[in-house]
């Protein structure tokens, strides 16, 4: 398994590793871990999604066993996915200090690994990276997710980087003020500045959590589903 600069990565599953085209696990473990997705999918709903949800929810991760890396992969992409959702939601609303949480702040939680082993990025200064950016490392790092997915998940993250910006230049303050904005605005300027918004939806969290579940259940990286995201 190869690793990024700055991260360590725990050896998940050390000598489990399935082959493709064998289910990884079979009984009481692989039972769990469709539970563990299901689980997921229900209580992420919008009510709940903040940041404290996403770390609850990788702390649950990381102490319990996973069925292959693969596995563990693709369920901490779902939880990458629902940061990102977070984070732009944040920045559409104009939310900007809940949003640096996910984009400036040092993030902890990936130091709280049992063992005193190290599960982290890091910048030039050896600090915790920021929440998107460990997630991102970790899952480049691993090895098993495919390149087009990384990039979507670097190009969304500048995204909601560029929308901050924007709406700090335009003087936007609040959710306020961009309905304020709005209202000045005729159909085609509303349009256009709606575009230009992040406005992320749930579609690839969905479609990681039935890859998941996929390979979970036959073992196999196809085309249509579980290689979009997994690598074969």
């Amino acid at each position: 398994m190869r690793h990024s600069a700055g991260v360590q990565l725990i050896e998940l599953c050390e000598g489990k590793n399935p082959s493709a085209g064998h289910r990884p696990v079979d009984g009481p473990l692989l039972d769990a871990w469709f539970e563990l997705n299901y689980r997921l999918q229900e209580e992420a709903i919008d009510a709940h999604i903040n940041k404290s949800f996403i770390e609850q929810w990788m702390m649950r991760l990381w102490t319990i066993v996973s069925p292959s890396a693969q596995c563990f992969c693709l369920f901490l992409a779902r939880i990458n996915e629902l940061a990102l959702l977070c984070a732009s939601r944040y920045v559409d609303c104009c939310e900007f200090s809940a949003a640096d949480e996910f984009l400036v702040e040092p993030n902890c939680v990936l130091l709280q690994v049992k063992e005193g082993r190290t599960l982290v990025s890091q910048d030039g200064g050896g600090r915790a990276g920021t929440l998107l950016r460990c997630l991102y490392d970790l899952l480049e790092g691993s090895g098993y997710m495919m390149e087009d997915y990384l990039l979507s998940v670097s190009r969304r993250t500048e995204q909601i980087a560029q929308v901050l910006r924007m709406l700090l230049g335009l003087g936007m303050g609040n959710a306020e003020d961009i309905s304020m904005r709005l209202s000045c605005m005729d159909f085609d300027q509303r349009r256009d500045f709606r575009s230009r918004l992040c406005l992320f939806d749930r579609k690839t969290f969905n479609e990681i959590g039935r890859a998941l579940h996929l390979f979970m259940l036959f073992g196999n990286v196809d085309d249509k589903y579980v290689g979009k995201y997994l690598r074969g």
